[in-house]
């Protein structure tokens, strides 16, 4: 067993109490119930009152088994949960509370790219590793080529 089958949820455990998942509020009197970034991340849904399980599928709870996988799975759950508060707040643009919590998301999802981007290489076609030389997307190997060699 290695330290990484299981991914806390540390950092949004100290999100201010305002944020307390399952019992946010908002400015219309709405209360969206929200689950955890990791939970919905494996449900494909951050809101619980809008989740709908299929007969008795159970959702696959991801586990990383090195640094760069944790590392990679923290910054996508992170990015689900801004990318599902975004389209909350398209339908709801006046919930402050969401609002800040959708920034603090996005806030977190820019650290963990420059993290993981500082550690292992670039991720996509904006980022700012790709500046120099030699090419980063050369200098790495291919993720077939790490696992599969022959």
């Amino acid at each position: 067993m290695n330290n990484y089958n299981y991914l806390n949820d540390e950092w949004y455990k100290s999100l201010p109490k305002e944020y307390s998942f399952r019992n946010i509020s908002n400015m219309n009197n709405i209360n969206p119930s929200l689950v955890t970034p990791t939970e919905g991340y494996n449900r494909g849904n951050m809101f619980a009152n809008l989740y709908s399980q299929y007969k008795n599928y159970r959702p696959e709870t991801l586990r990383a088994s090195n640094e760069q996988e944790r590392l990679f799975l923290e910054l996508s759950r992170t990015h689900f949960a801004a990318h599902e508060l975004n389209l909350y707040l398209d339908l709801n643009p006046n919930d402050v509370s969401m609002i800040k919590l959708f920034n603090d998301y996005r806030e977190r999802c820019e650290q963990l790219t420059k993290e993981y981007e500082q550690k292992y290489g670039p991720l996509s076609i904006k980022s700012d590793s790709l500046n120099q030389t030699p090419f980063m997307w050369e200098k790495s190997p291919w993720p077939w080529e790490d696992r599969f060699n022959v």
